[in-house]
Parts: C-alpha cells; structure tokens; sequence
C-alpha cells in the first residue's frame, strides 16, 4: 500500500467558513495536523498545549485546538494540533475514527469501518 491522500474541509466550529486542504492519511498519527498559518486565518484559537512524541522519539509542545472538518460527505468537530511551517498536513487516527472510516490496506483508500475485513 501507498501513501493515501484526501481533501478534508477545515473551519471553525461554529463558523460557515471552510478551506480545503490536502492531508496525508497517517494511522500513526493521534491527531490531525493543520497548518498554523491556516489556523489563524480562519479564527481559530489554541486551545491548550501539550507534549506530543515525534516520529523520531523527540517530545515537542503542540498547540491543540477543535475545529470542524468536513471529511467524506461528513461534517463533525475534531481536534488538531497546529502544525508549524514546513511540518506536513496529516489526517490522524482521532479524526479518522470520529468519521467512522479506516484505511483499507489492499485498497489504499479510506472506507467505513464496517467495511474492514480482518
């Protein structure tokens, strides 16, 4: 399997106001990432900051907030942490389970989790 892209939707939660962004799909991510620069930009505010393990064993702060996405004809709020310049856009396991979808090894692409087969 590849690596799996999609479109989500990102807006403040109780805005009307989204932009689109292209994420990698990373099942070892907890949170979704989203650039801080696009963060701002739509309104919306850290939340808190906490301590986050880097793929490569470091533990950074993250800032940490909810937004809405809009994933798969779906709308519902999720958290994200505020990815700097130069860090990828990824959709991560909170985001992904919230919208009931998984990724199918075989297939590379995201579908409902009751689809799997194990």
């Amino acid at each position: 399997m590849g690596t799996v892209t999609v479109t989500i939707g990102v807006g403040a939660l109780q805005e009307r106001q989204f932009e689109e962004l292209e994420v990698t799909v990373d099942t070892g991510s907890t949170f979704t990432a989203v650039p801080r620069e696009m963060l701002q930009r739509l309104g919306v505010r850290v939340e808190r900051s906490m301590p986050s393990v880097t793929a490569d064993g470091r533990i950074v702060p993250v800032d940490v907030a909810h937004t809405t996405v809009r994933l798969e004809g779906l709308e519902f709020p999720t958290p994200v942490i505020f990815a700097e310049p130069g860090e990828p856009s990824l959709l991560g396991v909170v985001t992904l389970e919230e919208a009931g979808l998984a990724v199918d090894p075989v297939g590379g692409q995201l579908i409902p989790t009751h689809l799997l087969r194990y």
